[in-house]
C-alpha cells in the first residue's frame, strides 16, 4: 500500500495509509454508554487527530502508543482541522515498514550543519577546550547520535537533527555575541553553547516516536550532561584540565535554564553562563514562534491558536 502524508491530506479523501500512533485518549460518548477512542497520528511531515467511534474499549486495547497502523478511513474537516475518521486498522509488524518515515527531519543539511559545528571547534585556541571538544566529536558513534537525536520531545526542534541545528544556533549566536561584547572569553563561550545540551544526546529516544529514554526522565539531561562532560574531562590525555575552567564548563551546562522554575539546579554566576542562558532561550523562542506562523496558515485568522509553551496565542498577519 503506497503511503499517504499527513501533509497530503485533503477534505473528503478517502484514505488507505499507515500512521504511527502518538498518543491516545478514551473519552466516552455523550447521551449514551459506551467509548470511542481518539488517536493522533503522525509521520515525518505532520500529525493529524482520529477517531475511532465504534467499539473504542477494544480499540484501546489492542493500540498503543508507538504502533504503527494501516488504516482504511476518510478525512472531514471540523472546527477548521481535518480529521480522520477510521472505518478499519489494522497494527503492522516490524518488519512491514521503516520507522524513519515516521518522524520530522530537520529542514537543513545534516552534512553541512556538523561541518559548520566542526569549524567552530577548529577556531578555538585554549588547548584544553579544543581537546574536550574533540573528544567528543572525534567519537564517531557519540557524533552519530548527536547528529540524530532531538534538540526536545515537543517544545522546539523536536525532530531528526533538532539537537545539532539548536546548537549550531546557539553556537553561531555566541560567536555573534562576543563580536559585540569583547569582554566575553570567545573560547569559553563557544564551548559553553557547543557543549550546554549535551546530555540530550542519551535524553531522548527516536525509533518511531520521540521520546524521554529511562535516563532521561529519571535524571535529565542536565545532570547527565554534567556527568559526561566531567568523565571525559578526567580521562582527556596530556596536561592536567585547569580545575578553574572545569568548574566554569561544568557550571554553565548546569545553569543553562537560568531560573529554578525552569529546572536549574543553579541561577547563572558569571558573565558566559548568563549569556548562553539567553541565547538558548533566544533560539527556544524564535523556534516556537515560527512554528506557530508555519502550523497556522489559514487565511482567514490572525491569531494562532493557544500556544503552550509560549503561554499566549501569537499574532499571525
Amino acid at each position: 500500500m503506497a503511503r499517504v502524508a499527513v501533509a497530503d491530506l485533503k477534505n473528503g479523501m478517502r484514505l488507505a495509509s499507515s500512521f504511527v500512533v502518538k498518543s491516545k485518549r478514551l473519552t466516552p460518548y455523550k447521551g449514551k454508554p459506551g467509548n470511542f477512542l481518539s488517536l493522533i497520528l503522525g509521520d515525518s511531515s505532520g500529525q493529524v487527530e482520529a477517531k475511532i467511534w465504534e467499539r473504542g474499549d477494544e480499540a484501546n486495547s489492542a493500540i498503543n502508543a508507538g504502533d504503527v497502523l494501516e488504516i482504511k478511513g476518510e478525512v472531514r474537516e471540523f472546527n477548521g482541522s481535518l480529521q480522520v475518521y477510521i472505518g478499519s486498522y489494522r497494527v503492522c509488524r516490524e518488519s512491514e515498514f521503516d520507522p524513519r518515515e515516521f518522524l520530522p527531519v530537520a529542514p537543513g543539511d545534516t552534512k553541512q550543519m556538523l561541518n559548520e559545528l566542526k569549524g567552530m571547534i577548529d577556531s578555538v585556541e585554549n588547548a584544553h577546550l579544543r581537546a574536550l571538544l574533540f573528544d567528543f566529536f572525534n567519537d564517531g558513534e557519540w557524533r552519530e547520535r548527536f547528529c540524530t537525536v532531538p534538540a526536545a520531545k515537543a517544545n522546539h526542534q523536536a525532530y531528526l537533527g533538532g539537537l545539532l541545528e539548536h546548537t549550531l544556533n546557539v553556537a553561531r549566536a555566541a560567536a555573534a555575541a562576543v563580536r559585540l561584547y569583547p569582554r566575553l572569553d570567545r573560547d569559553l563561550l563557544l564551548a559553553g553553547a557547543i557543549l550546554h545540551d549535551i546530555g540530550k544526546v542519551e535524553e531522548y529516544r527516536c525509533d518511531r516516536l520521540i521520546d524521554f529514554t529511562d535516563q532521561g526522565r529519571l535524571l535529565g539531561h542536565i545532570v547527565m550532561g554534567v556527568s559526561e562532560v566531567d568523565r571525559r574531562i578526567r580521562q582527556l590525555e596530556g596536561d592536567p584540565f585547569p580545575e578553574n575552567l572545569r568548574i566554569k564548563i561544568l557550571h554553565i551546562i548546569t545553569s543553562h535554564h537560568g531560573l529554578y522554575e525552569w529546572q536549574s539546579p543553579k541561577r547563572p554566576k558569571f558573565m558566559e553562563a548568563a549569556v548562553i542562558h539567553i541565547l538558548d532561550m533566544l533560539d527556544t523562542v524564535v523556534d516556537a514562534f515560527a512554528r506557530a506562523a508555519d502550523e497556522n496558515t489559514g487565511e482567514n485568522s490572525s491569531w494562532s491558536p493557544w500556544i503552550r509553551s509560549l503561554e499566549r496565542y501569537v499574532f499571525l498577519k
